[in-house]
């Protein structure tokens, strides 16, 4: 590996990009992490990078090892391989949006971003936007929460590893906890989904033996399955087909553009200048812009959905209202 300067956390990080881009070309594999990379490690050893010798750009380098890891989801795939579905979503979107392998592990990771993580984000098992109560769902306690108050944790650490390596949200809340944070939730409601959590799994979970349970109301009022315990709601898997969809089509249709100079045999005329249009490999970019635009787009469709059913739903169990049963005559009781 051709190294330009090693000097300082900057140097250290530039020496890690292009040793990950080299690794990257040279297997496909996700057999490696942050926490155990000995291609890596080797590779700065090689570069005259130690944490001893050269401590600054020993931690910029594993900034950019740490960055690579994130946003490929190295160590959380090591962990899952396919007992999950997010790993089951990273095994769609690699033979889906990039099946020759052309991006590479890293540009895939980064399409992935706007492909996949909006589609996490949907399924509920945390909230991007709670981040003072390190993405509590609403209606949920901590994993690892505080006797005196369930929405606090009493193991900052432990908490995040449940929740962003396992997929654990926590039990419910109290039914009158949890109605403070969903205010339309019901009683019957809360039971029916407290009965489907622990007790009846219903037809689906039986069959399964309980890998897979479906109910047609979780806490909010939707649709929710739990795959090995994590939930998947229908705008996570229709922000997802539409994420991978839109990846694949905006990474594939990237043209390369060739210039072709042709010098004039005459003096003083100007050189004749064409181009031509071809298709290249994959680009990143345009898979990162096409993936946001997919899944935005499958995300409407799925909260649409929820509606037409919560709708459909409301429409077959509505009750006249006082007003309507003044107006129904006794001889029609």
């Amino acid at each position: 590996m051709t190294v330009p300067n090693t000097k300082g956390f900057v140097g250290g990080f530039n020496v890690a990009k292009e040793l990950m881009k080299q690794l990257g070309e040279q297997r496909a594999d996700y057999g490696r992490g942050v926490f155990y990379d000995p291609e890596f490690k080797a590779g700065l050893k090689q570069a005259g990078i130690s944490a001893r010798e050269t401590p600054a750009a020993f931690l910029g380098s594993y900034a950019a090892r740490l960055g690579g890891d994130i946003v490929t989801d190295e160590t959380r795939r090591a962990y899952w391989r396919l007992n999950h579905p997010l790993a089951i979503a990273d095994a769609v979107m690699e033979r889906v949006v990039d099946p020759k392998d052309r991006l590479g592990p890293y540009g895939r990771g980064i399409v992935g971003l706007a492909a996949i993580q909006p589609a996490v984000a949907l399924t509920g098992a945390y909230d991007p936007l709670n981040i003072s109560e390190l993405g509590r769902p609403a209606g949920y306690k901590q994993n690892v929460p505080n006797p005196e108050d369930p929405t606090q944790t009493q193991e900052p650490a432990t908490e995040l590893f449940q929740r962003f390596f396992q997929g654990r949200t926590g039990r419910p809340l109290a039914y009158e906890k949890a109605k403070e944070e969903i205010p339309e939730l019901t009683k019957q409601r809360y039971a029916n989904y407290m009965n489907f959590l622990y007790n009846d799994p219903g037809p689906v979970g039986r069959a399964t033996l309980g890998l897979i349970k479906v109910t047609p109301e979780n806490l909010q009022g939707n649709p929710e399955a739990r795959i090995l315990g994590y939930p998947v709601s229908i705008p996570s898997v229709t922000a997802l087909a539409g994420g991978v969809t839109g990846a694949r089509l905006a990474a594939q249709s990237a043209p390369s553009v060739t210039t072709v100079v042709q010098p004039s045999l005459f003096p003083g005329e100007k050189a004749q200048v064409t181009r031509n249009m071809s298709r290249r490999t994959p680009s990143v970019l345009r898979g990162l812009a096409g993936g946001a635009i997919g899944s935005a787009a499958g995300a409407v469709v799925g909260v649409l959905t929820n509606q037409a059913i919560a709708a459909a739903g409301n429409a077959m169990n509505k009750l006249p209202t006082q007003q309507e049963y003044q107006n129904i005559s006794p001889g029609r009781i």
